[in-house]
């Protein structure tokens, strides 16, 4: 009865601890890695999202050529893959922007259409001047209508995260709430985490390779509790199951969620090592402890 008394203090610690761990991590992470420009620019190059933007807008031209007559190479010749890729993350910095900072100038992704223009203009000129059509008001309305089609449909293929989506339904907003939230609860988080580490010393007295083996025993069940149903949702590929018909936006989503679950399960296999090696210490340290009593 003695003993439970001595242990029981320990174990509410402990359990305390194990879930303070899982918030402190999480809100860390969701805050520093989960909306930031690095992340989203990562999975722009391992989903190679530039190559499948370009892909779509060669698919979606080309099968546009056979009911208008414009060819394909009219558009795809004055818009590259680079470019796809610089209005892609032109989107990604945009949204970072309204998501840490209150930006009332709507949301615009950079890209110039110069050349898309020239190229347009000059194929409907020629076409004019081949078929002898007159260059009036409505053949200028003709070209602009053309135009502004075809850069709507080049804009909303590079929005792969659909931030545009996101801004007009006003869910920025929130999202910036919502970081403003975790903020203030990662601090709490972090005094009650240093707090019940503070207790559990006390309670240990002083002994070091107890205090190893109460905290062993948090990170590694802690680490456990996140780290496993992270990997069984990476190992099992959960997010391919997405349906999306657009492949760009397809990769954008599950390439993004299979890389926060990635980034989520290392950070919580590094914990729960981290406590395996607290538990191997544990025996070492105590017979040292015992041998030099």
């Amino acid at each position: 009865m003695t003993k439970i008394r001595l242990y029981f203090p320990k174990i509410i610690l402990t359990f305390l601890l194990i879930f303070l761990l899982i918030g402190t991590e999480l809100s860390i992470l969701i805050q520093h890695k989960a909306l930031t420009y690095q992340t989203f620019e990562t999975i722009v190059s391992q989903q190679a999202l530039d190559e499948k933007s370009y892909s779509a807008l060669e698919t979606y031209f080309n099968s546009r050529a056979n009911s208008t007559g414009i060819p394909a190479d009219v558009y795809l010749n004055a818009v590259t893959q680079e470019d796809m890729k610089q209005a892609i993350l032109s989107s990604v910095s945009e949204a970072v922007e309204h998501m840490h900072s209150h930006i009332g100038d709507g949301f615009v992704i950079s890209m110039d259409f110069t050349e898309l223009e020239k190229s347009v203009t000059e194929f409907f000129n020629q076409y004019a001047d081949q078929n002898g059509y007159e260059k009036d008001e409505v053949f200028n309305q003709k070209v602009q209508a053309n135009i502004q089609e075809a850069e709507t449909k080049i804009l909303y293929t590079a929005d792969t995260f659909k931030f545009q989506t996101i801004y007009e339904h006003g869910w920025f907003d929130t999202i910036r709430k919502f970081l403003d939230i975790f903020r203030t609860v990662m601090t709490v988080l972090c005094i009650c985490t240093a707090v019940i580490l503070i207790l559990l010393i006390l309670c240990c007295k002083g002994n070091f390779s107890e205090l190893l083996y109460w905290l062993g025993l948090s990170e590694l069940i802690s680490g456990l509790l996140i780290s496993v149903p992270c990997l069984y949702l990476l190992k099992s590929n959960y997010f391919s199951a997405f349906v999306v018909k657009d492949i760009q936006i397809y990769a954008a989503v599950t390439g993004y969620l299979n890389y926060i679950t990635n980034r989520i399960s290392i950070a919580f296999m590094i914990t729960g090592i981290t406590g395996i090696i607290f538990l191997i210490l544990f025996p070492v340290i105590q017979k040292s402890s015992n041998k030099n009593k």
